[in-house]
């Protein structure tokens, strides 16, 4: 109960917030999302790495533990669409709500909260690697119809301001050079506005979602989104040797609800966004008992 009171309740919360006003005050999120992509969200993760005691060997086994979980939830997603029979494009949302899961603005709150700011540190990493695979492999599941070569991701990448934020956090931690205490405020302050402004364009995003195709396939896409991740990261954190807190990061980040990227994707290409949206709806409403109970089991 404390887990819900004290971790779960507080995101959806100001997440429930955001909806309301997404559902109930005329607004334009478009800027909000850009100051949180292009400033807020850098500065937290500047903040969280150039903290934190995150160690090279800590970053590479995360990175891992992302890859193999992506590439597997791929094959269980076209495993499942062929024993669905999907056409082309419920192949690909499905694919593409499988594989990714909202690591950011709800993985990371839940992280913070729940364990900490090493915790939320472990998540940052989580979330830039998922970033990548996002912008490579996720672009390209979701353009192949189209003849679009996966490489052509490779280019985006550079668009990610997260990318240079992670970078420059390591490089002036490995520097005898210290960050002036001016600057350092002021990236501290922007840090502190990221989580609830993060929460409040999740629940503005989600109050955009129209149910249009709830059904048999919805259903079953948010139950192997938020059922089987728990366990795949549990086998794979094992395999890999991951331990302790960092662990249960790794397991608790790829447990998350379907990505609201995916359903990004999704629209953008044109692959089944209804399909899109209702898992990425259902998920992440279920997530309030589903994450409630596996970070209960890994406190």
């Amino acid at each position: 109960m404390s887990v819900l009171l004290n971790v779960i309740l507080p995101v959806f919360l100001v997440g429930g917030s955001g909806y309301l006003i997404g559902r109930f005050v005329v607004s334009e999120p478009e800027m909000l999302m850009r100051i949180i992509f292009y400033l807020l969200a850098p500065a937290l993760i500047f903040r969280s790495i150039y903290m934190s005691e995150i160690s090279l060997g800590s970053a590479l086994s995360i990175g891992t533990f992302v890859i193999l979980v992506h590439v597997t939830m791929f094959i269980i997603s076209r495993a499942l669409g062929r024993a669905r029979r999907w056409d082309a494009d419920s192949q690909a949302a499905g694919s593409l709500v499988l594989m990714f899961a909202n690591c950011g603005n709800y993985g990371l709150p839940v992280m913070l909260f729940a364990f900490g700011e090493q915790g939320f540190a472990y998540g940052v990493v989580f979330l830039l690697t998922s970033i990548l695979m996002q912008a490579t492999f996720g672009i390209g599941v979701a353009s192949w119809r189209k003849g679009s070569k996966w490489i052509q991701g490779l280019s985006r990448i550079l668009r990610y301001p997260h990318l240079y934020a992670f970078l420059l956090a390591f490089v002036m931690r490995a520097s005898p050079l210290t960050v002036p205490q001016g600057l350092f405020l002021s990236i501290d302050l922007l840090a502190q506005a990221a989580v609830p402004a993060q929460l409040l364009m999740l629940g503005i995003q989600l109050s955009r979602v129209r149910l249009h195709h709830f059904g048999m396939d919805s259903i079953l896409l948010s139950s192997i989104r938020l059922l089987i991740p728990p366990f795949l990261g549990w086998g794979l954190t094992s395999l890999l040797g991951i331990t302790g807190l960092l662990q249960a990061v790794s397991i608790a980040e790829a447990s998350m609800p379907s990505a609201v990227n995916s359903l990004i994707l999704a629209t953008q290409f044109r692959r089944n966004p209804q399909l899109a949206a209702t898992v990425v709806f259902l998920s992440t409403t279920f997530s309030l008992a589903t994450i409630t109970i596996l970070l209960t089991v890994l406190g």
